[in-house]
């Protein structure tokens, strides 16, 4: 297994912050929330992608696909998998996301405005669509299976593990990377999900804002 997660950037960070009940909620840092009624989310924290990746491809990745790429590669190290030319092509990766590289979609939107065609990056396109997620892995670490993305919301990692046990069952695959990834706190997000008031307003109790099922329950967190 491997998690990039607002408790921490690695399993077993993550998985004590779970177990002790921490919350990852907190203010929104990475973006100027001061305008929308929401302005608390799960942001990820002191992520260095150039661990896993080198800095000349980081620049070719959303932040999406920065935690999705270093979580992947966490939970092979963690399973201890060696790929190679004899099993190579019966390991695959299903790796989705709600939404993708809406962040960068933003940013290379308010390029194009500004300064016109010649200023989108030519790797717009590769560093923001979903299944480039699991293209990377696959790509760096030499999979050959099945590759593709799940997207369903905030269901997309159930639906992508469901699946990917499924393709094993039906003999697709051995092995089966599966899990998403996202980053949502973007301007457009934010201020959509805003605008549908479906998200939490409780600014000044985020640990506590979070809370499924409960009675006072005003809306979700957005991560």
């Amino acid at each position: 297994m491997g998690m990039v997660s607002p408790l921490g950037n690695d399993l077993a960070t993550s998985w004590d912050g779970i177990v002790h009940g921490r919350s990852g909620i907190g203010p929104i840092t990475q973006i100027d929330a001061s305008q929308f009624t929401t302005k608390i989310a799960g942001e990820i924290r002191n992520f260095d992608p150039t661990l896993f990746v080198s800095a000349k491809d980081v620049k070719k990745m959303d932040p999406f696909i920065h935690y999705g790429v270093g979580a992947s590669f966490m939970a092979l190290d963690d399973s201890g998998l060696e790929i190679d030319d004899s099993n190579a092509e019966r390991v695959g990766a299903i790796l989705g996301s709600g939404i993708g590289g809406v962040l960068g979609i933003e940013e290379q939107t308010i390029k194009l405005h500004e300064g016109g065609a010649r200023k989108i990056s030519p790797f717009y396109v590769p560093s923001t669509i979903i299944n480039m997620l699991p293209g990377q892995v696959s790509l760096i670490k030499g999979l050959k299976g099945p590759t593709f993305s799940a997207v369903s919301a905030c269901a997309t990692s159930n639906h992508s593990i469901g699946t990917a046990m499924r393709m094993i069952q039906h003999g697709d695959a051995d092995v089966m990377l599966a899990g998403g990834a996202e980053r949502g706190s973007s301007p457009s997000s934010v201020g959509g999900f805003c605008a549908m008031k479906a998200m939490s307003t409780r600014n000044n109790d985020p640990t506590g804002a979070s809370r499924p099922w409960d009675k006072q329950r005003d809306g979700f967190v957005l991560g």
